[in-house]
């Protein structure tokens, strides 16, 4: 019998994953018409393909006779043909043919998942699809095609725990450090912050000015060497979304004349198993829409940035998995408080759900 988990706890790699909430499951195009594609979220292999009209269907990676990957089988029109012995299942994963007999017997039966696709991602809900009726996509309707910003996107595998990842994006004080070849500043670890914590929400909200902004923000907006500010607002949302945002300001323009400038950042992140994380990102910028350039230089500043997250976070999962001490003890501090309530919220959210 399991033991009650403390109600201080604090989530980590060995903690079981939420599954009441909506995580990116993939890209859209990652997902072609004709062809199956798999992909393992929260510990669980899953096929996804898409139906003649595009509608995308998720269902178990293992077709119910003798466990071939349906992810390595083929589609035909809105069914889905196991490639081991050709039996047929329809997007709700029931048997339609089985070709050596003549009836489609009601055991052969794969489950399924209640997929969005709100492009350019597909979102999955892996547990209990009565609650996923009630409960809307997160909120980032910016980061969508269509929505007028500008946007560019990519994607990290990650060898760590997403809990830590998550705690990594609400704690930004280490972009002077971490980030330093990037777009971290010498003055951004010690700028003031301050930290907000919701009902469902944690907020943390750092200013800092007078700055000199780094070229990744600096050479699209035309700031180098002024004065400038920058506002950064790293916000958690649900276990699949923490959303950075950005505001940056030219101060020696008169004040009348300043113009705030917005890049937001979706931070998708979706348990692959315990120890990986799917890590995909989207950028959106309200300025220099149309300026294609602009998009790439962006995109490739910020994922130079975050791959020098993934060295932290993959480092980090190396010591904790070697390390035999099993009496060593992590030691909090005070910008540590955000993450430090992320950690219990996630920690109660999985025990709620055992």
């Amino acid at each position: 019998m399991s033991q009650p988990v403390p109600k201080d706890a604090l989530a980590d790699e060995h903690t079981p994953f939420i599954r009441n909430a909506w995580y990116v499951a993939c890209f859209s195009e990652d997902v072609p018409p004709n062809r199956p594609f798999g992909r393992k979220l929260l510990g669980e292999n899953v096929a996804f393909y898409r139906k003649s009209d595009g509608t995308v269907v998720a269902m178990k990676d293992r077709c119910p006779h003798r466990s071939f990957p349906l992810s390595a089988s083929r589609v035909d029109g809105d069914e889905i043909v196991c490639g081991y012995h050709g039996i047929r299942y329809d997007s709700a994963g029931r048997c339609k043919l089985v070709p050596t007999q003549a009836a489609a017997p009601r055991a052969l039966q794969v489950p399924t998942f209640k997929v969005i696709e709100t492009a350019p991602v597909v979102w999955i809900w892996m547990g209990d699809p009565t609650i996923a009726e009630r409960t809307p996509l997160p909120p980032a309707p910016w980061m969508l095609d269509g929505s007028g910003w500008a946007t560019s996107r990519s994607y990290l595998n990650v060898q760590a725990s997403y809990v830590f990842l998550h705690e990594n994006l609400l704690d930004l004080s280490h972009l002077t450090y971490l980030h330093a070849a990037t777009f971290g500043t010498p003055d951004y670890a010690k700028a003031p912050f301050e930290t907000e914590l919701g009902s469902e929400t944690i907020v943390v909200r750092r200013t800092v000015q007078p700055t000199r902004l780094p070229p990744i923000y600096a050479n699209p907006l035309n700031m180098q060497g002024v004065d400038a500010a920058r506002i950064v607002t790293s916000t958690y949302f649900t276990p699949g979304l923490s959303v950075s945002a950005v505001v940056l300001r030219n101060l020696e323009e008169p004040q009348d004349r300043r113009t705030d400038h917005h890049i937001r950042t979706a931070q998708l992140v979706t348990p692959c198993d315990p120890t990986s994380v799917h890590y995909h990102f989207i950028v959106a910028r309200d300025f220099a829409v149309e300026d294609k350039e602009a998009s790439e230089f962006i995109l490739k500043g910020i994922q130079a940035a975050f791959a020098e997250d993934v060295f932290a976070l993959e480092n980090i999962a190396r010591v904790r998995r070697e390390d035999p001490d099993q009496s060593f003890v992590e030691k909090s501090i005070s910008s540590d408080r955000a993450g430090v309530t992320l950690r219990r919220r996630l920690s109660s959210l999985a025990e709620q759900e055992q």
